[in-house]
């Protein structure tokens, strides 16, 4: 659960636009009215939002209990939400409580559509697009590439033609937008690390970034195989020694990066995906 309390949110009261989960939202109201109104008390909330029990509010609010429509209807009562704020709320609890990805992502585009002045639709103007479109980390790498000149229709062609050089120009004014490139009298330079978001939205921007990425990888089995190494394994395990082969992954995936040039040392930006995940259920 991300932790989006600021000092100007403890002096004012939490505007539901500004936060990508609803418990922390609750928390942060509750909390607020609590400091400000010596007789708001929990029991209070629940009784003002028509609950029958203020136990399954704190629940809520703790994450161990999902709400129903009818339920987030009488919360939007209780915290006086009204128009955008009230259809903002109602989408961001499924959204946060979507079981699946193609959930998860009905109830992100409620969100961002909801009101212009939220967290999520200002994020979604710039920031997401890092993670739902897998030539912006490329176009990133590609800058700190021996001799590379910001020519779009070069950039375009190195990239095989997945990308036009409209995409490029518009990409590199973004990468520039965002801070994570910066321009030079030469061309760009790297600065600056990746953004990350609230830990939820981040998992389902990263699983779409993945996914993208599986599709690309899928298309180059086309490449003559001394341009490509695919492979595969399957094989029996202890269930007890799946982490450990996680963690063994990860480690090998650490030691990849000792083949990374410094800038303006590499000649080609390589992609490498390991996936590990079982085949059998339990």
């Amino acid at each position: 659960m991300g932790m989006e309390t600021t000092e100007r949110a403890k002096s004012q009261e939490p505007d539901v636009l500004q936060y990508t989960n609803f418990r922390v939202y609750l928390r942060d109201y509750y909390e607020f009215k609590k400091r400000t109104q010596a007789s708001f008390s929990l029991r209070y909330f629940a009784e003002k939002s028509g609950l029958s029990s203020h136990a399954h509010l704190k629940l809520t609010i703790d994450g161990k209990r999902n709400i129903t429509k009818n339920t987030v209807l009488k919360l939007i009562q209780g915290l006086g939400l009204e128009k955008q704020r009230a259809a903002y709320f109602e989408s961001l609890v499924f959204f946060n409580q979507a079981q699946t990805d193609s959930e998860k992502q009905i109830y992100y585009a409620q969100l961002v559509k909801a009101s212009p002045r939220s967290k999520l639709h200002k994020m979604e103007k710039a920031q997401f697009r890092i993670f739902k479109e897998w030539h912006h980390s490329v176009i990133l790498e590609m800058v700190s590439l021996r001799g590379f000149k910001p020519i779009p229709d070069a950039i375009s062609k190195r990239l095989r033609g997945f990308v036009t050089p409209a995409q490029v120009m518009e990409s590199l004014q973004l990468l520039t937008e965002l801070g994570l490139l910066v321009k030079t009298a030469n061309g760009y330079r790297q600065r600056g690390p990746m953004i990350t978001t609230d830990d939820e939205v981040q998992d389902m921007m990263v699983k779409t970034y993945h996914q993208k990425m599986l599709q690309l990888s899928a298309g180059m089995l086309e490449l003559p195989s001394q341009e490509r190494d695919f492979s595969a394994l399957t094989f029996s395990i202890r269930r007890e020694d799946f982490p450990k082969l996680k963690n063994h992954i990860q480690l090998m995936r650490k030691e990849l990066l000792d083949f990374s040039a410094k800038s303006g040392e590499a000649d080609d930006v390589v992609q490498v995906n390991i996936q590990l995940f079982p085949l059998t259920r339990g």
